[in-house]
């Protein structure tokens, strides 16, 4: 009976904070970004709804935005100078940037699912995200109640729901939120309660949600393997399975992009594709792509909490007395991974949004927290 009674109070208090996310959600539903990657995953759910011409799913596509969107943010997507007004036009160049968004399959089986459900096709791009939102909020709540007292981790996980890098992520048309609900739930298998089954399968619905995220599947999976200070142990066969498994993943991903002439490594073709602002048929020399990498290396460190995160990741990986890595903790080293996945994807997606990263600003936060338990419990002891 206590038990029982033990459970429904458990249940109930989740309830309530997800009672405190809902006006949050709300909000967001009737405020989302209306970015222009929106119009992108419109035309691929258009075209899985059966339409497959391209001037009929370019039609449908501005149309459905215009019909559903406020004038003012619809005259930004299509009237803005250079490449949208272009693209609004041209249903020709409007399918190039398709491969862009149909390497997403989780994500827009799940905006499909939620328009045929009922919701108009833009609302229907930001419901995963709103979904997945709540999600996190609910993951985050769980793990920093295993390290705070309740009405603490009550209150300190509403402040982290509701901080601008995560209110941010959840109003965008974008793939992001759920890829990092999905990240999340990994790093959860690895750090709280580690279990590969688990992690694995967390993983490979990250990379259905990003095919992207097949680097950082790879580099995590070969970490745990190789880095010899997991608690579980991953055999060869093992390793090399998963691996499999994140190839496969990656090729039926791949081969929905074929159908549109681009090739199965998918980054040569998408950096010809990343700067909207150039002449698609250029050539992009490497002296263009470093002079892109550096603009949006500037851009995303005074408009993003990357410097602020990688403060945080300074402060777990400090050591007064040594800076050996043999010394490290597991938790240390885990950031050092962090922070190589971040600089790999860079150099590939030069990008530093706060909506890729997600769910390492979360595991920071969180592996912050529990140093800081560890260090207050010894703290206690020596007294």
């Amino acid at each position: 009976m206590a038990l029982l009674t033990k459970k429904i109070s458990t249940l109930l208090l989740y309830f309530l904070f997800l009672s405190c996310l809902l006006p949050i959600g709300f909000f967001l539903y009737k405020h989302p970004a209306h970015n222009w990657d929106m119009l992108g995953y419109m035309a691929i759910v258009t075209r899985m709804d059966g339409v497959k011409d391209i001037s009929e799913v370019h039609r449908i596509t501005y149309k459905k935005a215009k019909e559903n969107i406020p004038a003012q943010d619809y005259k930004q997507l299509v009237d803005s100078p250079g490449p949208r007004a272009k693209l609004a036009a041209d249903p020709l160049l409007f399918e190039r940037l398709l491969p862009i968004y149909i390497i997403k399959p989780l994500y827009t089986l799940s905006v499909y699912f939620f328009y045929k459900a009922g919701l108009n096709l833009p609302a229907a791009t930001t419901a995963p995200s709103l979904v997945a939102f709540f999600l996190i909020g609910l993951l985050v709540f769980h793990w920093v109640k295993k390290y705070l007292k309740t009405a603490f981790a009550f209150l300190t996980s509403l402040l982290i729901m509701t901080s601008v890098f995560m209110i941010a992520v959840a109003r965008l048309s974008t793939p992001d939120t759920l890829s990092a609900f999905f990240l999340l739930a990994a790093f959860y298998f690895i750090l709280e309660k580690p279990n590969m089954p688990r992690l694995f399968l967390f993983l490979i619905l990250a990379v259905f949600t990003r095919a992207d995220n097949v680097i950082t599947s790879f580099m995590i999976i070969s970490f745990l393997t190789l880095g010899g200070k997991w608690e579980k142990r991953i055999t060869k066969q093992q390793y090399f399975l998963m691996i499999l498994g994140l190839a496969g993943a990656y090729s039926i991903i791949m081969f929905q992009a074929r159908q549109f002439g681009w090739g199965f490594a998918y980054y040569p073709e998408y950096i010809k594709h990343m700067n909207f602002g150039r002449d698609f048929n250029a050539p992009f020399s490497l002296s263009e792509y470093f002079s892109y990498m550096f603009s949006k290396a500037v851009t995303g460190l005074i408009s993003s909490q990357f410097t602020f995160f990688m403060f945080l990741a300074a402060l777990i990986l400090f050591q007064p007395f040594t800076s050996r890595l043999r010394s490290f903790s597991f938790d240390q080293m885990l950031v050092l991974l962090l922070a190589s996945i971040m600089a790999i994807r860079f150099l590939l997606l030069p990008d530093l949004s706060d909506r890729f990263y997600i769910s390492f600003y979360l595991v920071i936060l969180f592996i912050l927290i529990r140093k800081i338990k560890n260090y207050l419990n010894i703290a206690r002891l020596d007294k």
